[in-house]
């Protein structure tokens, strides 16, 4: 199972949504922060999401691609992967080849994905680049292809930010949407998807 959100478990229904899918897993959480090491308030967010997932009764441990091995997420019974520079965390999560143990997790687990941490999981992060090709410039990643694991979704977070920091933003993904022959669904902050199996449903 897959959440993925905007900007974390932050409303009502995902915090319910979340709170029934973990009823019958363990309580064993691993936060991944890779998409945010460089930035300077990191220590603040994550100190905010562990405290966040120990008030869903989880005990949470961290872990980074590129420093630790892909086989210790395998311990996990859900798996949050943090936001940030999204082009960082794909190439990372390439540099370790950690797609297939991923792509696992979405089938036996629980993942949930946070802005980039949500990103990942779609196709391919094109459109992203195109809006926001300045965040790739210190990565320089070339193959945008992702991981693939959201039977064809495509999504964007953070909508009415989007909307104030990125020129003609709605036009731009609707010109994207005629090209791509798909939908792509903006999601507000608190807003997410959750992808189990072939089927998804949004909540809003």
């Amino acid at each position: 199972m897959i959440f993925l959100t905007s900007n974390g478990l932050t409303s009502e229904k995902l915090q319910t949504e979340f709170k029934k899918a973990i009823e019958n897993t363990g309580n064993k959480c691993v936060v991944i922060p890779t998409a945010m090491e460089k930035d300077k308030d990191k220590d603040i967010w994550l100190e905010e999401t562990r405290q966040e997932l120990a008030g869903f009764g989880l005990e949470c441990d961290y872990f980074y691609f590129g420093t630790d091995y892909n086989e210790k997420l395998a311990d996990y019974d859900i798996i949050y992967i943090c936001g940030g520079n999204v082009f960082y965390l794909m190439q990372m999560i390439k540099q370790c080849c950690a797609e297939e143990i991923l792509a696992k997790a979405a089938r036996e687990k629980i993942i949930v994905g946070v802005s980039a941490g949500s990103l990942i999981m779609q196709a391919d992060l094109v459109l992203i680049r195109d809006l926001i090709p300045r965040m790739n410039k210190r990565v320089k990643l070339k193959d945008l292809t992702a991981l693939n694991l959201t039977n064809g979704l495509e999504h964007l977070p953070h909508r009415a930010r989007y909307t104030e920091i990125i020129d003609a933003f709605e036009k731009r993904v609707k010109t994207y949407q005629r090209k791509a022959g798909h939908e792509v669904i903006c999601l507000e902050d608190g807003q997410g998807i959750i992808i189990e199996g072939e089927t998804h449903r949004i909540i809003m």
